[in-house]
């Protein structure tokens, strides 16, 4: 076994999520409402960035991954904007009407420290009637405390580079830093395929979300408990927030 980063393998990556479109009409029903200029968190290699422009808004994105952006620009060219930028302390000059990130991607902030950091960069760039929302998983005891070393499905069987294939995973929740580490693997034709891909997940709940929005400055306007836009309850397994400046 050998380690590889799952954010070095763009087409890897896009094949897994090809037909995740769960989060695409609440995002873009949202940026419709608010208006652009948009900027997207953690943009990738641009999955969220057509329902984006399809609405005739101008986009920007940021990411940290090279890889992933070289495909976003060339998948776009030039209707959007993409640089190589952290979440944690992005500068621009430009401000924005809507600022966004989604698919957990908020979970890769590793302690409260770096939450604050990027959500202080998402206040500075905010325009005074500007709008953020963050989506991220509420944290499962189901998932994050299950049998160590055993395989679990993560994703549905997906075509790459001809095989069928399907991602399974291991995870290991450490309860004193909230960190869940997570292993991937591909299962491909029916065999485990030796290279792992781990990542790091740092889990919020809803009321530490309520402290650091708070401390960011920021007021929540809405919380939502899925993409159908359900109040969020004891039942629901997202946190979807939208914020304004406080």
């Amino acid at each position: 076994m050998f380690c590889v980063d799952i954010y070095s393998k763009p087409d890897l990556y896009d094949a897994i999520h090809k037909n995740y479109k769960a989060d695409n009409n609440f995002i873009s029903k949202i940026a419709k409402r608010t208006g652009g200029p948009v900027l997207e968190l953690a943009a990738g290699t641009g999955r969220l960035a057509k329902s984006i422009l399809d609405l005739g808004l101008n986009y920007t994105g940021i990411d940290i991954s090279k890889e992933f952006l070289k495909v976003a620009k060339k998948k776009y060219n030039k209707k959007a904007k993409f640089f190589n930028s952290d979440m944690r302390k992005f500068k621009f000059k430009k401000k924005y009407k809507f600022i966004f990130i989604g698919f957990n991607s908020f979970l890769h902030l590793r302690n409260k420290k770096e939450a604050l950091l990027c959500l202080n960069s998402v206040k500075a760039h905010l325009l005074s009637d500007g709008v953020f929302l963050a989506s991220l998983y509420i944290p499962d005891p189901s998932f994050l405390y299950r049998e160590e070393n055993k395989l679990f499905p993560a994703s549905e069987i997906f075509q790459f580079n001809g095989d069928d294939c399907q991602i399974m995973e291991t995870n290991k929740y450490n309860a004193k830093t909230q960190m869940n580490s997570l292993i991937w693997y591909i299962k491909k034709n029916g065999e485990i395929e030796k290279e792992q891909y781990r990542f790091d997940l740092r889990m919020f709940y809803p009321h530490e979300m309520d402290i650091i929005f708070n401390e960011a400055g920021l007021k929540i306007e809405k919380k939502y408990g899925d993409y159908k836009f359900s109040s969020i309850n004891t039942s629901s397994n997202m946190q979807i927030y939208l914020c304004k400046k406080a």
